[in-house]
């Protein structure tokens, strides 16, 4: 599970805060809070949804900075480890300090994976589904003359246990994966893109030992050799969906953080983008929202373009509601928050899709949750063809 993901990382120190305390709203500012949330959810005419380790905690999955997170786990028992030492070198036993020195060594500084599903059984969680649903299920939202408009228009994680994929109805062009995905691997070449349904065993961009069958021009020309997606701690973000999630983030007028800790950078200062903080390039993004926004670069409300830094940056939208924070333990962003709601992110997104007006049956529940060995899909979303592949 995401011990064994996090033991094959290289040895980082920086890890940002662990193990702080998590917190929970009373019941009544609880629903005060959630009834506020639903409110701006239907102020706001384009929403982005980042999500962290937090909303896949009833999966199964351990996080990494909670009370039990993995890397909490791991400085604890640094922690200890030390406290051993400095008795030994209080005691002078060398044969101790051996028996100490061979303890961590064998105990893994990441954690045991032994109790935890793995990641291919692993299924989406109630916040997964809602998330999923409230982006492809268009709704009449009482801020449009469109009636076919969405909730949510954008979903960005930096997780890699693969769970927003196991939502199958979850387009590809509308999800940006920061730090990579345990059961894709990708060619560098043509940018085609391989969902497996069993875990990608390296990490860090290596080559996986499969070679490229469906990519290229024409389809099928490209024998690139594949690598992972998943990122060690000093690898670069994959550069479609990082420029993806900061055009996103810059139009939306609302940003719900689920789930995250905010504290791994620069993906968790992405938030800041909706309160009005930041730039994109002219004409990196192209939209058009029934109440303003930007057509091909180029602001609706006739405002100019101001400069930064000799280049031409395009305005933000006018209408700007913030960030909300859902998650027990505070983050470095929750001073700058519009809203922060302390409780476990399924019971917010529950009691959230009944005060949006879905009744108890919106969560069918995804049954087409098996994995097809060969599904491919390229950086354009666009999913490839279904013909099998050779491992």
């Amino acid at each position: 599970m995401s011990a064994g993901y996090a033991e094959r990382l290289k040895e980082y120190p920086n890890k940002g805060k662990c193990g702080l305390p998590e917190n929970y709203d009373t019941s009544r500012s609880l629903s005060s809070k959630i009834s506020t949330l639903a409110q701006l959810m239907n102020q706001s005419c384009y929403t982005v949804v980042l999500t962290g380790a937090g909303i896949s905690t009833s999966a199964g999955i351990p996080d990494f900075r909670g009370p039990n997170g993995i890397w909490t786990r791991e400085q604890q028992r640094l922690m200890k480890v030390k406290k051993k030492r400095k008795r030994v070198e209080n005691n002078d036993d060398q044969s101790e300090q051996n028996d100490n020195e061979q303890q961590q060594q064998q105990s893994s500084s990441k954690g045991s994976s032994s109790n935890s599903p793995s990641f291919v059984t692993a299924q989406p969680t109630l916040t997964h589904r809602a998330l999923a649903h409230l982006i492809t299920n268009n709704t009449p939202h009482p801020n449009h003359n469109n009636k076919n408009q969405y909730y949510l228009h954008h979903l960005i994680t930096q997780n890699i246990d693969g769970l927003h994929g196991k939502t199958t109805s979850l387009p590809r062009n509308q999800l940006s994966i920061l730090h990579g995905d345990i059961f894709t691997e990708k060619c560098p070449t043509c940018h085609k893109e391989y969902i497996r349904n069993y875990e990608i065993s390296t990490i860090g961009l290596q080559p996986t030992g499969r070679y490229c069958t469906l990519g290229g021009d024409p389809p099928g020309s490209c024998t690139g050799a594949l690598i992972d997606t998943l990122l060690d701690w000093e690898d670069a973000l994959p550069e479609v969906d990082w420029e993806r999630s900061q055009v996103e983030c810059a139009k939306a007028e609302l940003i719900l953080c689920l789930g995250t800790s905010l504290r791994i950078e620069p993906a968790g200062g992405l938030c800041t983008l909706g309160t009005g903080l930041g730039y994109v390039d002219a004409g990196a993004a192209e939209w058009d929202l029934d109440c303003g926004g930007y057509l091909d670069g180029v602001a609706t409300n006739k405002k100019k373009s101001k400069k930064k830094n000799g280049r031409k940056r395009q305005q933000l939208p006018p209408k700007k509601l913030g960030y909300v924070i859902v998650n027990l333990q505070e983050t470095p962003y929750d001073d700058g928050a519009t809203l922060v709601i302390r409780a476990k992110v399924d019971d917010v997104m529950e009691r959230l899709m009944s005060k949006l007006g879905y009744g108890s049956d919106w969560d069918g529940k995804d049954d087409d949750d098996d994995r097809v060995d060969e599904h491919e899909q390229g950086q354009d979303g666009k999913n490839g063809d279904d013909d099998d592949d050779e491992d």
